[in-house]
Parts: C-alpha cells; sequence; structure tokens
C-alpha cells in the first residue's frame, strides 16, 4: 500500500509538473515599451549574469593578493626583496583584472541593450513590411479578376489572365514570407527578453523620425574615446606593462638585463595597440554620423515622392469621380503611395538604428 501511495504521488507530480510547463508556454500577449524591453534583456543575459560572477571572482583574487603584499620585511627598513615585488605586481594585476573586468560588463550590457533595441525595430519593420504585402495583394487580386471580366468579353489574350495570376500567386507568396519574417522577428526579440517563443508582446513605444545633429563631432569622437571600455582595457595593459618596468629589478647582478629589454619593447606594442584602437573609434564615429546624414537625406527625398504620389492620388480620384479613371486606376496610385510610405517607414527605422549605435558609441543612453 505504502509502495502505491509512493507511485500515486510520483505520478501527481509528474501531471502537475506538465501541466505548468504547458501553462507557461501559453502565448501572452504583454504590452512592452522600448525601456520595458531594454530592462527585460539586461535582466534575462546570461552574459552578465555570468560577467558578475567573474567579478565577484576576480574580487577576491584581488583580496588574496592584497593579503600576500608585504613590500618591506617585518620591522620596517632593508630593501625591498624579489618576492615583495612579486606580491605587489600581482596585487597590481588582479586589481586591474577586477576593474577591467567591471568596464567589460559595462560594455556587455551596452550591446545587449543595442541588441534589444534593434529587434525591437525589426519587429516594427516586419510588421511594415505586412501592412504593404497585403495592400499589394488586394490591388493584384482586383487586377486578376478584371482580367477575368476583361477575357469573357473577349478584350485580352490568355497571356494577360496568366501573368495576372501569376502576379497574384507571386504577391501570396510574398505575404506569406512577410509574416513568416514578423515570426521570426518576434522569437528573436522573446529570446532575449525572456519570453515564449510564440509569445505576442504588443509594442507601445512607436519610432519618430527626428533629423539628428551634434554641436562637434571632434567633442563626439572624444566622448566616445572616453567611453570606450575596449580602449580603457588596452590603456591599462599599457600601464601594467610600465608597472613592470618600475618594480622589477633589472639592475647590473640582477641577471635580468634581457628580460628588461623585452619589457620594454612590449610597452611600446602596448602603447601602439592603444593608439591604433583610438584611431578605430574616432573613425567609427565621424563615418556613422556620415551614414546618419545620408539616412537623412534619403528619408527627404522618399517623403517628397510621397507628396507628389499623393496629388497623383488626388487626380486621379477627381478623374473616377467624373468617369475618367477606373477602380484599377485608384487602387494603383493607392499601392504606389503605400509603396512610398512603406520606404519611408523603414528608413525611419534604419536612421533610428544608426543613431542608436551612435549614442551607443559616445557613450550616451539609448532612449
Amino acid at each position: 500500500m505504502k509502495k502505491l501511495t509512493i507511485i500515486f504521488l510520483a505520478l501527481v507530480v509528474v501531471v502537475l509538473g506538465t501541466a505548468s510547463v504547458a501553462l507557461a508556454k501559453e502565448p501572452v500577449t504583454p504590452q512592452l515599451t522600448i525601456e520595458d524591453v531594454l530592462n527585460m534583456a539586461v535582466d534575462n543575459s546570461t552574459a552578465l549574469k555570468s560577467g558578475n560572477l567573474t567579478k565577484d571572482q576576480a574580487w577576491e583574487s584581488r583580496n588574496d593578493a592584497a593579503d600576500d603584499v608585504s613590500l618591506r620585511p617585518s620591522g620596517g627598513g632593508g630593501p625591498v626583496n624579489v618576492k615583495s615585488e612579486s606580491s605587489f605586481t600581482k596585487l597590481m594585476q588582479t586589481s586591474n583584472r577586477y576593474l577591467t573586468q567591471g568596464k567589460l560588463l559595462q560594455q556587455e550590457e551596452k550591446s545587449v541593450k543595442l541588441d534589444a533595441y534593434q529587434k525591437y525595430i525589426s519587429v516594427l519593420i516586419a510588421q511594415e513590411k505586412i501592412k504593404n504585402a497585403e495592400i499589394t495583394l488586394a490591388k493584384d487580386q482586383l487586377s486578376e479578376r478584371l482580367a477575368k471580366i476583361c477575357a469573357q468579353v473577349g478584350t485580352i489574350s490568355n497571356l494577360e489572365i496568366v501573368t495576372a495570376q501569376s502576379t497574384v500567386q507571386a504577391s501570396v507568396a510574398a505575404l506569406q514570407e512577410a509574416s513568416e519574417n514578423l515570426d521570426k522577428a518576434f522569437v528573436e526579440l522573446n529570446a532575449v527578453i525572456g519570453l515564449w517563443p510564440e509569445d505576442r508582446p504588443i509594442l507601445q513605444d512607436t519610432i519618430a523620425f527626428e533629423t539628428f545633429k551634434v554641436d562637434n563631432i571632434n567633442a563626439e569622437a572624444s566622448r566616445a574615446e572616453t567611453s570606450s571600455e575596449t580602449l580603457w582595457s588596452l590603456q591599462q595593459l599599457v600601464n601594467l606593462q610600465k608597472m613592470d618596468l618600475s618594480y622589477f629589478r633589472y639592475g647590473p647582478g640582477s641577471g635580468a638585463l634581457s628580460s628588461y629589454d623585452i619589457e620594454k619593447l612590449d610597452v611600446g606594442i602596448a602603447e601602439l595597440n592603444v593608439e591604433e584602437a583610438r584611431k578605430e573609434v574616432r573613425n567609427g564615429v565621424y563615418t556613422l554620423y556620415k551614414d546618419i546624414q545620408a539616412a537623412e537625406e534619403q528619408y527627404n527625398k522618399v517623403d517628397a515622392a510621397i507628396k507628389a504620389t499623393e496629388e497623383t492620388l488626388r487626380v486621379t480620384k477627381v478623374k473616377y469621380d467624373v468617369g475618367m479613371a477606373t477602380t484599377m486606376d485608384i487602387k494603383t496610385s493607392e499601392a504606389a503611395l503605400v509603396s512610398y510610405e512603406t520606404n519611408l517607414e523603414l528608413l525611419k527605422y534604419q536612421h533610428a538604428i544608426l543613431v542608436a549605435n551612435f549614442k551607443n558609441l559616445t557613450g550616451k543612453e539609448l532612449v
């Protein structure tokens, strides 16, 4: 009887466990702002959790090294011995490792937020493409219906009917592809914010197009240098190399003159690495700003084209009212307008991503 009771309880646990998993996988539709998404991505990041543990580990190593440091023999006085030098160097190295890990965590958090922001926008882009695909399909289906009517009275050839049908099939396929891309965009977003793949969060924030200007691009480049975790880490390597020259014994009789020459070359190499990294950071700022300006010019061109297309649609509707245009003419003009509007939306999102990368590079908050 006792054995049967244990088996029964085990089955209950399995059933309840399975049920809880099933319930957890029910699609949900939380309403999320961009700030919500960024915070959720940070909380869900395994890399950040692991990095925090590594930082804690680096702190413990630094404390152990501090316990071993004694620059002079007990009682004071006397020369600094080799063991003391080694202990002090170890303390400097472990301290630097701890500080570097903190910088790496900052860099990783910026990367996590930027990735989540881009995935948020990717969902908006996919949704915009579905709207365009739906309108294009509606236009092509109307064209197909008109073609069939014309074929019944013998005013068009079979080839024109086949062409219209093929166009509809292509539009159906395009809509299906757009739908699949939206599903993929949601899956990728959900993965970084800790939701199930089948969840469909409702994104609350829209992206507004705003011309992005900086007062002084050179100042922004300097800001990027200051905020660069990679550049900071490389500079610390220079400091460590210089410290080796300062605290190790390389004088006559030490037997380490050749080591001094090697260490001195290491300092030079480390300094060159810093300088190269600094150039890359500055060039990245200038290049990215040029890309932003180019995107804004393209946006303005498409915006102007929309105004012209709106006028074309207005004229077409006037002609339709007096019998000089058909429903198909209106649908064609509407589809052209929607196509331009979609392109404008996509340019807006691309511009937002470029601006986000610029802010990330120069140490500013994304939102």
